[in-house]
């Protein structure tokens, strides 16, 4: 079976990731109603990176808690946002001992674990459906929170999955026009870090772009009344402001080597 899965760019429900081959399957309560999930976090669920892509409508709430920078897709060359989750590719400080993710916000990537939410062609229509990958450890047969209830309806988790998924096909709409409103004014700006380390250790790194303030606050009116319209002026300052965060980050990292 195949199908559209929207914000992503593939088109079939079968991909391998690493060693493990995913199995995307549209849920119905007729096959999938003894599947519970378990939501867990750690380096299997690719989550022990140093920085995770987040969307627009992330940054009010992100803002509070991470740097946001954007880098340059591998592939397209486009810059996409992202949260700085450490100074190493596979260091997320924001992972503690128990696999626990110490934040009071976590981004919708995490949030929607091995779901992701299409377009299924049932009865010579396309209709939405949410997919779920059938060979992760986090769908269990009769454990975890149940996705559907006794009567066939969704569960308040499988509710929950699904607002997840359409904050994120929601944020995907906007990414592109706020990008190329910020390269239009030259917003934004490299950000080369030389961090000191309690250990003693220097640490150079290349955290990506973020917008420039002194740029962003010089913008002639008409600008400021077309990034405002647009909702991204708003945004722009969530990035810059976003920066003051990277001294939490060097703190929790100086914590951790104690």
């Amino acid at each position: 079976m195949s199908g559209t899965f929207l914000g992503g760019s593939f088109l079939v429900n079968r991909r391998k990731t690493g060693n493990r081959m995913k199995d995307f399957q549209p849920l119905n309560a007729a096959q999938h109603n003894a599947l519970g999930y378990v939501e867990k976090f750690g380096a299997d669920y690719g989550h022990q990176v140093g920085a995770m892509v987040i969307l627009p409508n992330e940054f009010a709430k992100a803002q509070r808690e991470y740097p946001i920078l954007f880098r340059k897709d591998a592939e397209t060359g486009r810059f996409l946002p992202v949260v700085l989750l450490g100074f190493e590719e596979h260091e997320n400080l924001f992972l503690n001992e128990s696999s626990a993710w110490s934040a009071r916000y976590i981004p919708l990537a995490v949030r929607q674990g091995p779901f992701l939410i299409g377009l299924q062609q049932q009865e010579g229509e396309q209709r939405l459906a949410i997919y779920a990958d059938l060979n992760d450890s986090r769908i269990q047969q009769n454990a975890g929170a149940a996705l559907f209830n006794a009567d066939g309806s969704a569960s308040d988790t499988l509710n929950k999955i699904r607002d997840v998924l359409s904050s994120s096909h929601t944020g995907s709409e906007s990414l592109e026009a706020m990008v190329d409103a910020f390269l239009k004014y030259d917003l934004l700006e490299r950000v080369m870090l030389e961090i000191d380390l309690s250990s003693g250790t220097t640490v150079k790194f290349d955290a990506g772009y973020t917008v420039h303030l002194e740029k962003l606050m010089a913008l002639e009116s008409a600008a400021v009344v077309e990034l405002h319209k647009s909702g991204f002026l708003s945004l722009a300052y969530n990035v810059a402001d976003s920066v003051n965060n990277i001294q939490g980050l060097i703190d929790i990292k100086n914590a951790k080597m104690k």
